[in-house]
């Protein structure tokens, strides 16, 4: 019977040693065990793959980053479109600010992606860098648009007053600026001379050479005629082989040393055509004066056509000037003077 009660004693004792609780003593008394039993390896570093949300978060600011670097492209057609100044300045300053933007753009990316997942507010920020460099590339961009327009619709009025031939203004302009300083005149009682020149022989030029020698004599006495006069706003072909030249606040002696000038610098000049030399060229000129002039541009126009007439029938290359006051008839409103060179 004694036997009997020692193994119900052994058995009471496994029983409550397999239901005792584990403790912390135990664990280092066996950490080997312990590691085994829980497979753990402490010198295994801990492998971490980014959330799916994360990833999203930095490609979106990839796409910022590539949006912004885009946006310089517009910007470089702008700058070689723009001539020196401000403008052209102030858009490579914003190349410059953009290129600024896009690396700290980077830099955050760099950040989040360094930090980890699960950074909500990089969301916000990510898609308010998107919003910014969406509407930096679409303000480039149509600014780009802009300025092409802009350009064409410069070339479309430049060909509007411009003659193909001179590179001077056309007809309809230079006597739409007689207009406005007749006008001017008018108001201001000042005075102001126009000379009208036609080239000598040119009919015969053209019949030897071409009409295409023609074009190129036109152009050399235009190039001459913007040379010798300051102010080349105020020089048209008129017409033909005639050139019209308005003088602003000039008086006959100014409009008369002007016209001389020019007789002179047109004389010496040589042009070639396909390697053959054409004669030397020359040029009559008529010049009007009014003082306060009170009538149409056409009227001036007419009294300057018959001073040319005037040169041109006294043996061409030669200033024919109209001395005019205003407010008598148009049979006398001016007396002919005749220059050879």
């Amino acid at each position: 019977m004694s036997t009997h009660f020692v193994d119900l004693s052994v058995t009471a004792a496994i029983a409550s040693l397999a239901h005792r609780p584990f403790k912390q003593s135990q664990m280092d008394q066996h950490p080997c065990a312990f590691q085994h039993q829980t497979n753990i390896n402490p010198a295994a570093p801990a492998m971490t793959i980014p959330s799916i949300p994360n990833l999203i978060v930095q490609l979106i600011l990839s796409i910022s980053v590539a949006l912004l670097l885009s946006a310089l492209f517009p910007i470089q057609w702008i700058c070689a479109m723009l001539p020196l100044g401000r403008a052209r300045s102030t858009w490579r300053s914003m190349s410059i600010l953009i290129l600024l933007s896009a690396a700290g753009v980077a830099v955050f990316l760099h950040i989040n992606s360094t930090e980890g997942p699960n950074h909500y507010e990089d969301w916000l920020v990510s898609l308010v860098f998107l919003a910014a460099s969406i509407f930096v590339v679409t303000v480039c961009t149509l600014a780009l648009h802009t300025a092409k327009d802009l350009s064409k619709i410069a070339a479309l009025e430049f060909a509007a007053i411009v003659d193909p031939v001179t590179e001077l203004f056309n007809r309809r302009h230079i006597m739409a600026l007689l207009d406005a300083q007749c006008q001017l005149s008018s108001d201001h009682n000042s005075p102001f001379s126009i000379l009208l020149i036609d080239i000598d022989n040119f009919k015969t030029i053209n019949d030897t050479f071409g009409h295409r020698a023609g074009d190129i004599v036109l152009k050399e006495l235009g190039r001459v005629i913007a040379h010798i006069i300051p102010d080349s706003r105020y020089i048209g072909r008129y017409g033909g082989e005639e050139f019209l030249i308005i003088l602003p606040q000039s008086a006959s002696s100014e409009a008369w040393a002007v016209a001389e000038l020019l007789r002179a610098a047109v004389q010496s000049t040589t042009v070639t055509y396909e390697g053959r030399p054409i004669n030397s060229p020359t040029i009559s000129i008529g010049i009007a004066t009014a003082f306060g002039w009170k009538e149409t541009s056409e009227d001036l126009i007419e009294i300057a056509d018959e001073a040319l007439y005037s040169a041109k029938a006294t043996g061409r290359n030669r200033i024919c000037h109209a001395f005019e006051s205003s407010g008598r008839p148009l049979g006398s409103r001016f007396t002919v003077v005749s220059a050879t060179q």
